[in-house]
């Protein structure tokens, strides 16, 4: 029994050694003391978790440059993650869609929020009126930049992506002559992905998420529609590529890219949602959701008005207060 006891005893110091050493570790590579680390350990314990979150992703493709000067948010999605059901769910909401609220487009709701000097109301800016529009009450914000998808996709050794139809954008613009406008240099490139599979990394990803003047319908690929929908794609294989093909070794890095962000999550919070939903993680199913978008606001939840609206070419929903879009995201929600 002695024997025994000695040997349980120098398993559990070898343990306990071996956690200490991760531990210090993590801490050296994360550029933060271990005493933060403990801090947020206990934190997280003792944090309460909801059994959904909803997460506002924001596409910011700011420009300062010869071509266009805006901050303004392409892209904008909810995520709903349901960890009780394993599921998430994407919805993308187009750029140009009218509040009659504010009197702008959804896509200024972002650089509005910046007039405020205090980061906690800019959040809650965003958040409350999203939450309006969405009828989903918004949890969480993360903002990501061309420069942000560049560097999670090379971190991630890239992300494959299957395309059901290929598309060229023929006024692509050009980054050289964005840098050095000169008569000598063309303004806009050609930009082409082909059918099938397609390797997205820095050199490409970019023009991927911003190339919509490839067509002029969505189906082909144009437009903002057709923009959104690839968008979507993206977001799908980087989330499968985050939970099956990620490496131990790669955490320090996506912890620092991580922190690079624009985002309200703290540290405890997301490790609370890690630790209780460590087992449905890596299996959680994505799920996309198109909401239709057309001329006729009969058949679609968008469509696009006869009249510009404050000499602006919009999207409407019927119902100005939204409500038609808050049951349309509830009943995909609900059928799951």
């Amino acid at each position: 029994m002695k024997t025994l006891s000695k040997i349980f005893l120098l398993l559990v110091s070898c343990l306990l050694l071996l956690v200490v050493f991760v531990f210090f570790q993590w801490s050296r590579q994360t550029g933060l003391n271990s005493k933060y680390w403990r801090s947020t350990l206990f934190s997280a314990l003792k944090t309460s978790t909801q059994p959904t979150l909803n997460i506002m992703i924001l596409g910011l493709d700011k420009r300062d440059d010869s071509l266009e000067h805006s901050s303004v948010t392409d892209t904008i999605i909810l995520a709903h993650a349901d960890f009780q059901k394993g599921t998430i769910h994407i919805f993308s909401l187009p750029r140009d869609l009218w509040d009659y609220s504010l009197n702008s487009k959804i896509n200024e709701i972002y650089p509005n929020s910046l007039k405020l000097t205090d980061k906690y109301e800019q959040f809650n800016y965003i958040k409350n009126n999203f939450s309006r529009i969405t009828g989903q009450k918004i949890d969480n914000v993360l903002v990501l930049t061309t420069d942000n998808l560049k560097e999670l996709a090379d971190l991630l050794g890239g992300v494959d992506l299957y395309l059901e139809n290929p598309f060229i954008d023929y006024k692509y613009p050009n980054p050289d002559y964005v840098k050095n406008p000169s008569p000598s240099i063309p303004v806009y490139k050609t930009v082409e992905f082909k059918a099938g599979w397609n390797h997205l990394d820095s050199t490409n990803i970019t023009e991927f998420v911003r190339s919509r003047k490839s067509a002029d319908t969505a189906a082909a690929g144009g437009t903002d529609l057709g923009r959104l929908e690839r968008q979507q794609q993206l977001i799908n294989v980087l989330l499968d590529a985050l939970k099956t093909d990620l490496k131990p070794k790669q955490l320090p890095r996506l912890y620092q890219f991580w922190q690079s962000l624009e985002h309200d999550f703290y540290d405890s919070e997301i490790l609370a949602y890690i630790i209780k939903n460590y087992k449905i993680i890596s299996s959680l199913k994505i799920q996309r959701h198109s909401l239709s978008a057309g001329e006729n606001p009969q058949n679609n939840l968008f469509y696009h008005p006869q009249k510009f609206i404050n000499k602006q070419w919009v999207f409407l929903t019927k119902n100005r207060d939204f409500t038609d879009l808050h049951q349309a995201i509830k009943d995909k929600i609900d059928e799951s």
